[in-house]
């Protein structure tokens, strides 16, 4: 087995470009390093990627890796510090020599799918703020299918609450706001985000990457998302969960 954490303490931190362009489907990128745990079955190290791995509340990509004479499936990617480590199986030639260029490519319906239903929650982060009239964190989130769900910290849950969060998560859609994402310091943090949960658990660094939908909330987010909320088509509320800490809502989009 891979010891990954000893393998890649030392390696180049990889470029995420998702972070500044997540329409991007493919990319040619350089292939640093790979280790394999068993024949055919490996990790891969490039230069930068576009597979968002699984973090931040949002699944792991999947795809493919291709060049001269190999193809490559990736099942999924995995951060280790600041390197993303792409594992999947070999399924057709040999892995080229370190440095060769190769070429990315997402399983693109399930990534966008994942970007409509993770704009979705912030639309819902919203929407739970005005029907219960007030601030309300987030104790757990996950952005991606089969069963996407935010768990909020709140007690009480009846159906006429759920049809009012839908009614105003579905009038934020309808309205087609802009969806940007861009960085700030930590000294304009405070100025720029707004109607953003859990701030008190925010740890500093030097610059964070703010998702802001327009008029709606400005949030940090490392996740992708959709650019207008038109693109996130009808959200539905699947179920509601109320547990020990608070209520758990399982949500999708059509």
């Amino acid at each position: 087995m891979v010891d990954l954490y000893s393998w890649l303490k030392r390696a180049d931190s990889t470029e995420l470009l998702y972070l500044d362009n997540s329409y991007l489907k493919t990319v040619s990128v350089s292939l640093l390093d790979y280790a394999c745990d068993k024949p055919g079955k490996c990790y891969l190290v490039f230069d930068k990627t576009i597979f968002h791995p699984k973090t931040g509340g949002q699944g792991s990509d999947t795809g493919w890796v291709r060049g001269e004479s190999f193809e490559f499936r990736v099942e999924k990617a995995l951060m280790v510090g600041n390197v993303v480590a792409h594992y999947g199986r070999v399924v057709g030639g040999e892995l080229p020599v370190k440095g060769s260029p190769v070429t990315l490519e997402l399983d693109w319906e399930p990534r966008y799918r994942a970007m409509r239903l993770h704009t979705a929650g912030h639309i819902l982060d919203y929407a739970v703020m005005r029907v219960y009239e007030g601030h309300v964190n987030t104790l757990e989130a996950r952005h991606s299918p089969p069963d996407a769900y935010i768990e909020y910290e709140v007690k009480h849950a009846s159906e006429k609450i759920a049809e009012e969060i839908l009614r105003e998560a579905a009038r934020i859609v309808e309205e087609a706001r802009k969806v940007r994402a861009f960085w700030v310091s930590w000294e304009e943090l405070s100025t720029k985000i707004y109607n953003a949960p859990n701030l008190q658990r925010l740890p500093r660094t030097s610059k964070y990457r703010i998702v802001e939908i327009e008029g709606v909330n400005a949030i940090p987010c490392t996740g992708t998302h959709v650019s207008n909320t038109r693109e996130v088509g009808r959200v539905e509320l699947v179920r509601l969960e109320e547990t020990v800490r608070g209520l758990k809502l399982y949500y999708d989009v059509d």
